[in-house]
């Protein structure tokens, strides 16, 4: 998953529009609509502010972005291990389910 697909997943279950976190994080909306469809890669003070907004911390998002490609080969059985658990942590932690990551991972 994309981090922007991830951005998307919780200003959805924020239940908050576009519109307003691109306003709360000072962005334009057409700004934010790229870095959720994946034309730009956010910014490392961009991701900060998101991060106050959806009170999520920046390391949530970039970990239900890795994948087991980008994982190197000798510790993707270990990945394979303990990867489902603690996204399943991450999102109850974070309120949000793995049922709306599945849902924004085939919404693609």
């Amino acid at each position: 998953m994309e981090i922007g697909e991830v951005i998307k997943m919780f200003i959805k279950k924020r239940k908050l529009s576009q519109g307003q976190v691109a306003k709360d994080i000072g962005k334009s909306r057409t700004a934010l609509s790229q870095i959720i469809n994946g034309a730009y890669k956010p910014l490392p003070e961009t991701l900060e502010s998101l991060s106050k907004v959806l009170n999520v911390p920046v390391p949530v998002f970039h970990f239900l972005c890795i994948d087991e490609e980008s994982v190197p080969p000798e510790n993707r059985a270990l990945f394979r291990a303990l990867a489902p658990s603690m996204e399943r942590y991450l999102l109850d932690v974070f309120n949000t389910s793995p049922e709306d990551l599945e849902i924004e991972k085939k919404a693609l």
